[in-house]
């Protein structure tokens, strides 16, 4: 059986939506975020500020058939912000796996960058509309800085193989 994935868009005005779509393979669910991530009209400011993918556990064909306390819950990749600067996020279960901290959380949640970050003290800011007065701005590395065609093979491998990035390319964030 084939994995199977909900999705998520968030906008300002309407929130946090969840889909899953049906039928569905990974190829459909990475076409489906591959047309998000090359749209500049999708990710921009007054329109959708974040979305993102959660594969459900093996063998489980609706969302709701996943058990509350699942681990897979909490792992995810997501993006934030505007078609031409976005953040790459993924979260993963700390169910053993490589990217383990020591911290006790059920998880860890990582930035990815594109490429291994030449300068640790030098920041840039990403921004987006989220509904409030101010858009919301985050503090990245240069290097963690994607357009929508930069993060579509770090989406790929999510999806159609499972694949994180590698260790070098996440820096471990507490949110």
């Amino acid at each position: 059986m084939e994995r199977r994935f909900t999705t998520w868009t968030v906008n300002p005005k309407f929130g946090l939506r969840n889909n899953f779509l049906t039928p569905q393979t990974p190829n459909i669910i990475f076409n489906e975020i591959k047309d998000q991530l090359e749209s500049p009209k999708f990710l921009r400011l007054g329109g959708f500020f974040s979305f993102g993918v959660c594969a459900l556990p093996e063998g489980v064909l609706w969302p709701e058939d996943v058990p509350k306390n699942d681990p897979s819950l909490n792992s995810y990749m997501q993006v934030a912000g505007v078609h031409e600067a976005m953040t790459v996020e993924v979260r993963v279960s700390d169910g053993g796996d490589s990217y383990s901290h020591d911290g006790g959380d059920s998880y860890s949640h990582y930035v990815v960058a594109r490429e291994p970050v030449a300068d640790p003290e030098a920041w840039t800011t990403v921004s987006w509309d989220n509904g409030n007065p101010e858009p919301f701005t985050t503090q990245v590395h240069p290097e963690e800085v994607f357009s929508g065609e930069q993060a579509v093979p770090v989406f790929r491998a999510y999806i159609e193989e499972g694949a994180l990035p590698p260790t070098e390319l996440l820096r471990r964030i507490d949110v």
